[in-house]
């Protein structure tokens, strides 16, 4: 049998929980994010992971990390690290893969320049997955006064 984990879902969204084991999640799969400054700091996210779990991998210790890279690979200071282990639930059959949902709140990622980057997820230190986005500079239109009305001459 074989011990291969498979990534079903890895993306960022604006929230998301688990709940009875669903996945519950808003603003999903975004992948552009726009800014007028730089560095801009995003107040709160979610990273929602998805993975199927193999049966040959049931009742051992696991880790996850996940992170995010700017385009050279360059780590960014958002690192998540976490142990887990499953087992067979008494409904499966035997041989059964488990589906393993997570969503892992992030709050003051800062993205320190425009360009790109990628959010990472690494289980027993084998990179399974990347996420690229993109930040972008976009101009704040001013707000431009409107002309005094024309004076009245009489």
């Amino acid at each position: 049998m074989t011990r291969t984990f498979r990534v079903l879902a890895f993306f960022p969204c604006d929230h998301a929980e688990v709940v009875n084991g669903k996945l519950y999640m808003h603003g999903g799969f975004w992948g552009r994010l726009n800014f007028p400054l730089f560095p801009h700091v995003l107040p709160a996210m979610s990273l929602v992971v998805v993975i199927e779990v193999p049966f040959s991998a049931y009742h051992a210790e696991h880790t996850l990390a996940l992170g995010i890279e700017d385009a050279d690979g360059n780590a960014l200071p958002l690192h998540v690290d976490a142990t887990f282990r499953v087992g067979a639930d008494a409904q499966m059959q035997y041989g059964d893969p488990t589906v393993m949902p997570l969503a892992v709140p992030v709050y003051s990622l800062a993205i320190p320049a425009p360009g790109g980057y990628s959010f990472t997820l690494t289980v027993n230190g084998d990179l399974l997955e990347r996420y690229a986005i993109r930040a972008h500079h976009v101009a704040v239109p001013m707000q431009m006064n409107p002309p005094p009305p024309p004076l009245e001459q009489g």
